[in-house]
């Protein structure tokens, strides 16, 4: 069972949502939504991503890392493994929204592919734009990599 409170602590930490248990306990309790996590040894869920796949497309709902464990890769193998697991099972392209002015996470997400074809005015809360990306599984670096090194 994974960890409502400990997630939702990293959610906070990273999205500033202070309804954050409620949201979290509602999205682990849908069969279909897809929660994957990493853990350090000796650590709490370091990290963690949400998302759900709908018809052939996987949809991010939530990348999320520990401020303090930020920089480590842990994201990007969190979506490394969706993304392999969701080709694997059909799912052909994936989508996200992610905030304007987070560089970051948007860098993360062109190195896999991620191209942006969409913009929302004032998605979020406190009126930030979000730009929306999506990403070909089938023509993505992962499945160049898959080519390369096969399955895992």
């Amino acid at each position: 069972m994974l960890d409502v409170p400990g997630l939702a602590s990293i959610e906070r930490a990273c999205f500033g949502r202070e309804e954050a248990d409620d949201l979290l306990a509602a999205e682990l309790s849908r069969g279909w939504a897809r929660v994957r996590v990493a853990e350090l040894p000796g650590d709490e869920v370091a990290a963690f991503l949400d998302g759900w796949v709908v018809a052939d497309e996987f949809e991010v709902h939530f990348v999320a890392t520990r401020p303090e464990r930020q920089r480590r890769g842990l994201a990007a193998m969190l979506l490394d493994f969706a993304l392999d697991e969701v080709f694997a099972e059909g799912a052909r392209s994936s989508m996200l929204e992610v905030r304007r002015d987070n560089a970051a996470a948007q860098g993360l997400y062109r190195s896999r592919g991620f191209e942006v074809v969409a913009e929302r005015r004032r998605y979020y809360d406190d009126g930030e734009d979000a730009l929306v990306m999506r990403c070909s599984l089938e023509g993505s670096l992962l499945a160049a990599r898959r080519a390369v090194y096969g399955d895992r």
